[in-house]
């Protein structure tokens, strides 16, 4: 992992969560944190007093409210009208927040560094007692359709909780040496000999599959409920060097190779920070350099500089109402994709950053985008209007 990324993800994940207390009530339901802009809409601020901070667009809850997890200011919830800012003083026992997810009950879970909080609609609460889980970092979380929870842990792996019972997956593995892959082409490593993977995103596709996207090299896993399979990149990835992580005895070529939109047997990338699946059942990975690659359960198809769009990497990709397949940047702002071509949004078109982390579409069609340097955009199909200081 190059030190641009490295730093990148520290600065977006390394989050910390709720304290000791059992229960901490939220007697005023939050600060209100926001002031008015031109058009009467309201504005996140910053109540903390950081200079930084990168937002993400999490969930829409049941109710239709909106929520923001931020580096440094907590969590937002939007109900349309205002916004109302959860920090330490309401519970949280710090102000760096991850993942936001709603379970089957309505409760909101965040992922934390300590752990997991559960927030019922008047308390913040540790979402178990058990010691050891409410000690763990987490990087990502989500609850599949059998009730499991589902938690992605920095240096641990991936956790299943049924309620009851840990189990922990992709961990403590003991996988071939980078070395035995470069002699034998046909082997494939393990994150080239790492013992752990660190998964940044979890989906539960249509068909009841779970799948989880490393971001220290270990491509994508499909657990079908008996078993784990491996997708990463072919032999030509790793000896072309294009995971920039080279053996100093290996003498391989590094011209770059042209994944895009052609059809391939494997993966594009082997660091992927997120999944999406569009209505036909096709999975999106959003890649750290090749762009987008989406997979039909048979080949996969790279879409990437040649498309005309995109330099480097992919954060978020979402499908929306209308079918138009949308993908966030890290400098080249947010792209459309509409089945035949792209469409670019930039600061020029009023997008609030160019370096856009998230993105989720609301009940009504809007899209939010969740950008570096605490922004916040909402396009209706028309115009941008921002949302953050």
């Amino acid at each position: 992992m190059n030190i641009q990324i490295c730093t990148l993800l520290l600065s977006i994940n390394l989050i910390t969560a709720c304290n000791g207390q059992v229960q901490t009530e939220v007697q005023k339901e939050g600060v209100s944190a926001q002031q008015m802009i031109v058009g009467g809409h309201p504005k996140m601020i910053r109540t903390q007093g950081k200079m930084s901070g990168n937002v993400h667009c999490n969930l829409q809850d049941k109710a239709g409210n909106i929520w923001f997890s931020t580096s440094g200011e907590g969590v937002y919830r939007y109900d349309g009208k205002s916004f109302t800012n959860f920090t330490t003083k309401d519970g949280l026992s710090d102000n760096d927040v991850c993942a936001i997810i709603e379970d089957k009950t309505g409760n909101i879970l965040f992922g934390t560094k300590s752990g997991i909080c559960k927030y019922d609609g008047r308390y913040f609460s540790k979402y178990t007692d058990n010691d050891d889980a409410s000690k763990k970092s987490i990087s990502s979380l989500i609850e599949d359709r059998k009730g499991n929870l589902w938690f992605g842990v920095w240096r641990e792996g991936v956790y299943r909780y049924d309620g009851k019972i840990f189990t922990n997956f992709l961990n403590n593995d003991n996988p071939d040496k980078a070395i035995a892959f470069f002699s034998q082409k046909e082997a494939q490593p393990f994150n080239l000999g790492s013992k752990y993977q660190l998964i940044l995103d979890i989906l539960e596709d249509k068909s009841g599959n779970i799948w989880f996207s490393s971001w220290n090299g270990g491509g994508v896993w499909q657990y079908d409920g008996k078993s784990f399979k491996n997708y990463l990149p072919s032999a030509d990835y790793y000896l072309r060097n294009e995971d920039n992580r080279s053996i100093d005895n290996i003498n391989a070529p590094m011209e770059p190779t042209n994944f895009n939109n052609s059809s391939q047997d494997s993966i594009s990338d082997d660091m992927i920070f997120s999944i999406t699946e569009d209505k036909a059942g096709n999975l999106w990975f959003a890649t750290r350099n090749h762009g987008a690659c989406r997979y039909d359960g048979k080949s996969f198809i790279s879409y990437k500089e040649d498309e005309g769009f995109v330099s480097r990497g992919v954060y978020s990709i979402l499908e929306d109402q209308k079918g138009n397949i949308w993908l966030t940047t890290e400098q080249d702002g947010v792209w459309c994709y509409d089945g035949k071509s792209f469409k670019n949004f930039t600061t020029n078109n009023g997008l609030v950053n160019d370096s856009v982390f998230s993105i989720l579409e609301d009940k009504n069609g809007n899209l939010w985008f969740g950008t570096r340097g605490f922004g916040l955009s909402r396009y209706d199909g028309k115009n941008f209007v921002n949302f953050s200081e």
